[in-house]
């Protein structure tokens, strides 16, 4: 009996992907509950119920909704904006060169990059100090490490308006969007009524998906917001592992609570984004 090559790679995603993620959940969960762990006795929820109490994990998960939102609409706009006005000057060489540099550099580099140029010993701080715009490195604002997650926000636009302007530009050319845009002209459509009407609804309708795993990923981002974050509120993944490596081992199992949490919500999510998904494919077919 021939096993199908779709057999193979659905056991092997199961294998790679699937199971080590399940005994990591089922581990950490034992873990939160008191079941497993060094220093637990047996089944409590003494851990859940402290971590509830505290309000730091909703603190920290307000925080990381609002930072990953605010980058993702910041990035999405930006990068609709260049897709529909300028998407012709786009496909040069240099500006594609341009364009795809950022994708190359790792968020830990990012990160340190926006902490030397925004950090009060960094350039912006001495440039301003040597033209006599500040007169000590204290008058410089906080743009890291700062409560607003000034730094964070910078950093994620950074990296994210690139992928999603190479995205828009995609789904442009394949769905024949400048097409679509003569014939709404044609019809009588004004430039603004094309765009609001047709251009940036058929980019969002074909990449929302994308989008909002994009949201995912920022919301559980670690490298980032530890090296420009504050110390509270964190953002989740800053947290949880904060909370999981700790000294004080007694404490450790609200680390896992926090994680289990964050798993089932962001789960939930992507379960609920793929079911809709797929619901809608083959209407759209």
């Amino acid at each position: 009996m021939k096993i199908k090559r779709s057999h193979i790679g659905l056991l092997l995603f199961v294998l790679v992907g699937v199971v080590p993620f399940g005994a990591a959940l089922i581990y950490a969960t034992l873990y939160s509950f008191g079941v497993a762990g060094v220093v637990n006795d047996g089944f409590t929820t003494e851990f859940w119920v402290e971590v509830w109490e505290s309000g730091e994990f909703l603190r920290s998960l307000g925080y990381s909704a609002v930072i990953a939102t605010i980058s993702v609409l910041v990035a999405v706009i930006g990068a609709l904006w260049l897709t529909v006005g300028y998407n012709r000057d786009l496909k040069g060489k240099f500006m594609s060169f341009i364009i795809y540099l950022p994708l190359a550099v790792p968020g830990v580099v990012a990160a340190f990059f926006t902490y030397q140029l925004l950090s009060k010993a960094g350039f912006f701080s001495r440039f301003a100090y040597y033209f006599g715009w500040i007169q000590e490195v204290s008058e410089f604002p906080d743009m890291v490490n700062d409560p607003r997650a000034f730094g964070i926000i910078l950093t994620f636009i950074t990296i994210a308006m690139p992928f999603f302007l190479l995205l828009f530009l995609n789904v442009y050319q394949n769905e024949r969007v400048p097409d679509l845009e003569r014939l709404a002209q044609s019809l009588g459509a004004t430039h603004r009524q094309t765009l609001i009407r047709v251009s940036v609804p058929v980019l969002l309708k074909r990449t929302w998906p994308l989008i909002a795993l994009y949201f995912i990923f920022m919301l559980g981002s670690y490298e980032v917001p530890l090296i420009l974050g504050q110390e509270s509120p964190q953002m989740l993944s800053v947290l949880i592992v904060r909370e999981i490596k700790q000294y004080d081992l007694s404490k450790i199992s609200e680390g896992y609570v926090v994680a289990v949490i964050y798993t089932v919500i962001v789960s939930l999510g992507a379960i609920a984004l793929f079911s809709q998904r797929r619901n809608q494919a083959p209407h759209e077919n």
